[in-house]
């Protein structure tokens, strides 16, 4: 479940709800894997040709998507630091900084990060995610998080996303 950008919603009620199923496994007798996920520059680097496809999965009006196409073109940006100023350049990736669509477009962008496989607990905080399995004993364990990071890592490669595990 996303966490991140939603109402109601916070760091803590997404520790929570990730402990109270950790927990749970405990009590009933199994063990818990995770794999910790962090999206490398996530929002910058958001693929917008995909993120489109992904939108038009969705349904959504050709006029919107023409309008969604507009929005992400012909971006520029320059990094000020204390009255200097950078370059500008031309952002061929990314979802605006700071706007109120950005986050939106990041949440759809990888909201099919959880069905890559089913068969564990995906919970996401904006670009962090933690994907847990649950098993009998180690070697369970071990087979389902090697699965989970082929999974991650094909996700990241059809997305166009570098990710980092640890």
């Amino acid at each position: 479940m996303q966490s991140g950008f939603r109402a109601n919603h916070s760091c803590q009620t997404a520790l929570t709800a990730l402990i109270d199923k950790w927990l749970k496994a405990i009590d009933d007798g199994d063990l818990v894997g995770a794999v910790f996920l962090d999206l490398a520059k996530a929002f910058d680097l958001l693929n917008h040709e995909l993120l489109i496809q992904k939108l038009n999965k969705y349904k959504l009006a050709y006029t919107s998507l023409r309008w969604f196409t507009s929005y992400l073109a012909d971006r520029y940006q320059k990094v000020s630091i204390s009255n200097t100023f950078s370059d500008v350049q031309k952002q061929k990736t990314g979802v605006p900084q700071g706007s109120v669509l950005g986050p939106v477009l990041f949440l759809i962008f990888i909201n099919d990060l959880p069905l890559s496989n089913p068969n564990h607990n995906t919970d996401l905080f904006a670009d962090d995610s933690t994907i847990s399995v649950i098993g009998q004993n180690k070697s369970c364990i071990s087979q389902k998080l090697n699965t989970v990071l082929q999974d991650i890592f094909r996700w990241c490669d059809d997305n166009k996303n570098g990710c980092k595990c640890i």
